[in-house]
């Protein structure tokens, strides 16, 4: 093991006793994802409570922050409807609902229906949310500055280089995974089929609804567990990535889905 006295050897981090000690244990597994994905994990703690601290100085808390940040950089009239904020900043439907209700209280937002869409809500960025942002937000970035200070300019390139190349693997992998943003967790077409299978329907291409969220924009549609989404605005969906480019498009922004309940054709 190296030591504060072994200048010529990196010193150990906590993830590297936790490897040791496993491997102490006879474990024969590659543990060479811990070095990595433990680090993140441990850095992560690290860099939340740093932020944290910064924005509990102007009173609030990160989550705030990235609703304020969000409204602020999608540029006037500053305001984005609660499903795109969801989506951005990978919230639930409840979550984001109570996050809201927290910032109109203060102020901080506004909120309105969207008369295209009764299902659909704004969420504004005030003058007050404005002002709040433009104190914070140079403070906020000396503090990341902070943080990253150990390195040198070509390792800051080299590492964010390597974080997009995680990042962007891991969205790819994402676009077939739940739409949590929707307020519902859906299946894989080939566990949709198999699933419909196993209750005696009969085989159709589309993907299953799993889970709807209480609250959500989904309950609020009309889906229910069970549902098959086969087609949205009239086209086939045969799997998450296609629904995922469908609900996308900016037009129309009322999307019309048709789903089998059963054997029983349903238009939401």
């Amino acid at each position: 093991m190296a030591h504060l006295d072994s200048p010529n050897m990196e010193l150990e981090d906590h993830i590297d006793r936790v490897v040791a000690q496993w491997r102490g244990q006879g474990l024969e597994f590659d543990l060479g994802p811990v070095g990595i994905i433990g680090r993140a994990g441990r850095i992560m703690e690290y860099v939340d409570r740093a932020l944290e601290a910064k924005f509990e100085e102007f009173g609030i808390s990160r989550a705030t922050f990235d609703v304020l940040a969000a409204l602020q950089r999608n540029g006037p009239p500053f305001r984005l409807t609660q499903r795109d904020l969801m989506r951005s900043l990978l919230r639930t439907s409840g979550s984001m609902s109570l996050r809201i209700d927290t910032l109109e209280r203060e102020e901080l937002v506004t909120r309105q229906q969207d008369q295209d869409d009764r299902r659909s809500v704004f969420v504004t960025l005030t003058s007050k949310g404005s002002e709040l942002l433009q104190k914070i937000v140079p403070e906020h970035l000396a503090n990341e500055a902070a943080l990253l200070a150990m390195f040198t300019p070509l390792e800051k390139e080299q590492l964010t280089g390597l974080l997009r190349k995680w990042l962007i693997a891991l969205e790819a992998n994402a676009a077939e995974g739940p739409l949590l943003h929707l307020g519902m967790v859906l299946l894989h077409p080939r566990t949709s089929l198999m699933k419909r299978r196993a209750v005696g329907l009969p085989d159709m291409p589309g993907i299953l609804v799993h889970a709807v969220e209480s609250g959500s924009w989904a309950e609020e549609t009309g889906f229910r567990k069970g549902d098959l989404i086969f087609r949205i605005e009239g086209r086939d969906v045969e799997s998450l990535n296609e629904l995922r480019r469908e609900l996308n498009r900016p037009k129309p922004r009322v999307k019309r889905f048709s789903i089998l309940r059963g054997m029983e054709a349903i238009y939401l």
